[in-house]
């Protein structure tokens, strides 16, 4: 028998970042263990490690059996991995699992593919390895086999995780599966949803917040599916003051009653991602993504108006038989949204995904290994991807990054806002800065420069703001301080609240209306702190603004 009646059994994976976790390992972990299996270890690494140091360690612990669970962002690491453990010991026996590998045409020599949900297959693998014995060429198939010998439902921590997860993101699921059929999403492969026990995720959430966890995400693909049982749950959740809680939402399930609730929320305790996607109907139509867009479009105005939940919304380029002027369309209505994130992602051709199926058709070229992206369509030239790729990355910099919010909302009202996108791209280029990063002073000297702020009034002042406000800065960029110099009205001052926060002329009192400012003509200088906490506490977290007498 391996390793005795007790063989040393080992998981682990790579995260992109140390501040994840991994839930699969977990799973896996307790199945083993509650099939009698005791001496089961988990192991998580980063992909920024050298991997020779991560085979070291793994080897030190002399596993009998090792499960590697891979994913689109380790797989060159996690190949190398297991390259440096085949050849280093030759007798390991090694499993892998994971979406990644969950796809795999045909089995390599030396280890065992899961592939779906692993938890009764990885037990049924251990059961078969600890006799001595070798699984049947049937039985490997089976395991090659994507959503069948589905689970019951464990949670998955327990007492040995919950020190290790503190000031690291905790993952959680009250569901598995996804009823909808989105060609492009693994998820159209979970036709079955099934429920975790409410006073189990309950209790682990308990758990998680008292051993010092201060952001859980929930993983569920689809987390309102059961409006009441949702309400319910973040009914409870709203008591944990100093926690955020991150949900991936269908907006247009989002009913009455919810949004009402929500009105009540805790500001930035909460985060919902809402997938969009596209906003043309035949494409919605093409990849069988069931999408109301007038209802959807309700709900994240009302959101926004509410001022409670963050609100993260995607796009995605590249599907099929949308242009690039669809895209920019989609883009435009969904910005009008004023989403406090907006993810511009491209189309990817994962493992058994069956977008897959209208590779063909499309004339989709995409990239070979990890992320699989595309490249082009029939509707959509590589240079059109390639505009698009530094479109988003301009689009990351001046928007997702929340750093000119308030400049930004000023410039949509006079302008399109892929000319606005378009304009910064045009002067990244005659500086030559597409390859390099750029200081947080020069990109705000470049957006001045880019629309001609300095002509502006309303709109300099605005620029001031976004400065102080979104980030925590004691001080102005040398221009903008260059600027209230030559006006005369630059003054070396702290505010007396923290002796810290820079007092700042303005030309325009401040009034807040939500989560948006008002500025109205001012005689003479009016002066102003932003002030910050020596903490951010949610997803909205934001500074004080003090007037100061002159």
């Amino acid at each position: 028998m391996l390793g005795g009646m007790n063989p040393s059994i080992g998981i682990v994976t790579l995260n992109a970042k140390f501040i994840h976790s991994s839930l699969s390992l977990r799973y896996l972990r307790n199945a083993a263990r509650r099939a009698g299996f005791e001496n089961v270890w988990i192991r998580e690494f980063i992909i920024q490690q050298p991997v020779w140091k991560i085979a070291a360690d793994i080897l030190k612990q002399k596993p009998d059996i090792l499960g590697l669970s891979v994913y689109i962002w380790n797989r060159r690491q996690s190949l190398e991995l297991l390259e440096i453990l085949q050849k280093q010991n030759p007798k390991l026996k090694i499993v892998l699992g994971g979406p990644e590998v969950s796809f795999e045409s045909e089995l390599p020599d030396g280890y065992t593919l899961i592939a779906g949900e692993g938890e009764n297959k990885w037990v049924e693998y251990l059961n078969i390895t600890s006799k001595g014995e070798k699984p049947s060429l049937e039985v490997l198939k089976r395991w090659n086999t994507y959503g069948n010998d589905l689970p019951d439902l464990h949670p998955p921590y327990i007492d040995e995780d919950y020190p290790q997860l503190q000031n690291r993101y905790a993952y959680i699921e009250a569901s598995r599966g996804c009823p909808y059929l989105c060609s492009f999403c693994l998820s159209a492969l979970d036709k079955k949803v099934r429920y975790f026990d409410d006073a189990d995720i309950r209790r682990q959430i308990e758990c998680l917040i008292e051993n010092g966890t201060r952001k859980i995400k929930f993983v569920d693909r689809t987390f309102n599916l059961q409006p009441k049982r949702v309400m319910s749950l973040m009914q409870w959740l709203t008591q944990f003051d100093g926690t955020e809680f991150h949900f991936e939402v269908v907006g247009d399930l989002l009913n009455d009653d919810m949004m009402r609730f929500l009105a009540t929320v805790p500001q930035g305790m909460f985060q919902f991602e809402i997938g969009i996607q596209t906003t043309t109907e035949e494409v919605q139509t093409a990849v069988h993504r069931k999408q109301s867009n007038t209802k959807l479009f309700k709900t994240i105005q009302t959101l926004i108006q509410q001022d409670r939940v963050h609100l993260h919304c995607d796009l995605i380029f590249g599907l099929p038989g949308e242009t690039l002027d669809e895209l920019m369309e989609s883009f435009t209505e969904v910005l009008k949204l004023k989403p406090h994130e907006l993810q511009l992602g491209f189309l990817k051709f994962l493992p058994g995904a069956p977008i897959r199926d209208k590779i063909e058709s499309h004339e989709y070229r995409y990239l070979s290994f990890p992320p699989y992206e595309l490249l082009s369509h029939k509707n959509l030239s590589a240079e059109e991807v390639r505009f698009l790729k530094q479109f988003a990355e301009v689009f990351d910099l001046f928007y997702n990054s929340k750093r000119f919010q308030f400049s930004l909302d000023h410039l949509f009202r006079s302008r399109s806002p892929v000319d606005v996108f378009k304009q910064l791209m045009d002067a990244l280029e005659k500086e030559n800065r597409v390859l390099n990063a750029l200081s947080l002073d020069h990109q705000y000297r470049i957006f001045a420069e880019t629309f001609d702020l300095d002509t502006d009034p309303l709109a300099w002042d605005l620029l001031q703001l976004d400065f102080l406000f979104h980030q925590r800065s004691y001080r102005l960029p040398g221009f903008m301080t260059a600027r209230l110099a030559s006006n005369g009205s630059a003054r070396s001052k702290t505010w007396d609240g923290d002796r810290k926060s820079m007092v700042v002329p303005f030309r325009h009192t401040l009034e807040w209306q939500g989560p948006e400012p008002k500025l109205s003509p001012a005689p003479s200088p009016v002066y102003y702190a932003v002030a910050h906490a020596e903490a951010n506490t949610g997803y909205m977290s934001r500074p004080r603004i003090e007037r100061v007498e002159a």
